[in-house]
């Protein structure tokens, strides 16, 4: 039985072209899956007794974490505002990254205890040889090829990816974009790794691993930092967190623009796609009716699609009091 005393938001929707874009990205997440799936199984494969390729090989499954992330994300999302969530299901792409960052940080944590062992430990890796056809060929060929394949799906993934993010504004997707664009690095790592063990130097392949475990551990704790500073509802940030996000200030000159508005001040917070808060306003006037507080939704929501749920209140802060930021 739904409780009287609470009264769910009135979400503001998105528009046709970005929910074209969120299908989009669906799709793409589905092919990520598809592809660095078929990666992963031609890495286990081809695997062999490396270190260097036991670690790559850990950082492709870890890479599923992502698209995996943002499809639950997004199936949640769309059930909507009901007399449980009140506030709608936005805050799910925040949630899915925070969790999918937490697992990527504990196992590059991991990897790197397991790559200073195998090096402290002096364990000599064994590669050996396969048959292909007629022929026997050392299996660090194999081994190489496969690295160098598995490359190539991330980066163009990457590349698409990351246009849908900056259309979308998408934190979590452009993460995701930037992990996937960053795995030539792992593979180049792996293969100077297993080319070492070709060339007599043992230590080669341990310490290839303990640069790709090194590189998971960065994302992950990058990602892990970004995600809970969204969680914390910190000032919004740019998609690629280069900069602080224009669309505030932007808000503020809509309303200002108003009639009857003398200033204006906002603060406002990220929920997945979106962006909420409150404009606080001071008017010639001072009086705060229906019909004011309705055109400054409006010229709110005019700004930008991302501008979501807008609370409007009379601005009562003394002069110099900088509590709720300009912008």
């Amino acid at each position: 039985m739904s409780d009287p005393t609470l009264a769910p938001r009135d979400v503001h929707p998105l528009q046709d072209a970005q929910e074209r874009e969120l299908r989009r990205a669906a799709r793409l997440c589905w092919w990520s899956i598809a592809l660095l799936g078929a990666v992963t199984v031609m890495m286990a494969v081809t695997m062999g007794g490396s270190q260097a390729m036991l670690t790559a090989l850990v950082e492709d499954v870890l890479s599923l974490l992502p698209p995996i992330a943002f499809l639950i994300a997004l199936r949640f999302r769309r059930r909507g505002v009901d007399g449980t969530y009140i506030n709608g299901r936005e805050r799910a792409f925040d949630i899915t990254f925070l969790a999918s960052s937490v697992a990527l940080t504990a196992v590059g944590a991991l990897l790197v205890f397991d790559g200073l062992h195998v090096l402290a430990t002096r364990t000599h890796p064994v590669v050996g040889t396969v048959v292909l056809g007629d022929t026997v060929v050392w299996q660090g060929w194999v081994m190489m090829a496969a690295l160098a394949v598995s490359c190539v799906p991330p980066v163009i993934l990457g590349r698409l990816k990351l246009r849908l993010a900056r259309t979308l504004d998408s934190k979590p997707l452009h993460t995701d974009a930037d992990m996937n664009k960053a795995d030539w690095l792992t593979a180049v790592a792996g293969i100077v790794g297993v080319a070492g063990i070709g060339f007599g130097l043992w230590w080669a392949d341990a310490a290839a691993a303990i640069f790709i475990a090194v590189e998971v551990l960065r994302d992950g704790v990058r990602n892990l930092r970004n995600a809970v500073r969204d969680m914390h509802d910190a000032r919004p940030q740019r998609v690629d967190r280069s900069d602080h996000d224009p669309i505030p200030a932007a808000v503020v000159d809509a309303v200002r623009a108003l009639p009857g508005v003398a200033d204006c001040r906002l603060r406002f917070h990220e929920e997945g796609l979106r962006l909420s808060g409150v404009v606080y306003v001071t008017l010639h006037d001072g009086a705060l009716t229906p019909d004011a507080v309705r055109s400054i939704r409006d010229a709110a929501h005019a700004v930008h699609w991302r501008v979501d749920a807008v609370d409007v209140a009379l601005d009562t802060m003394r002069d110099g009091d900088t509590s709720a930021p300009r912008g």
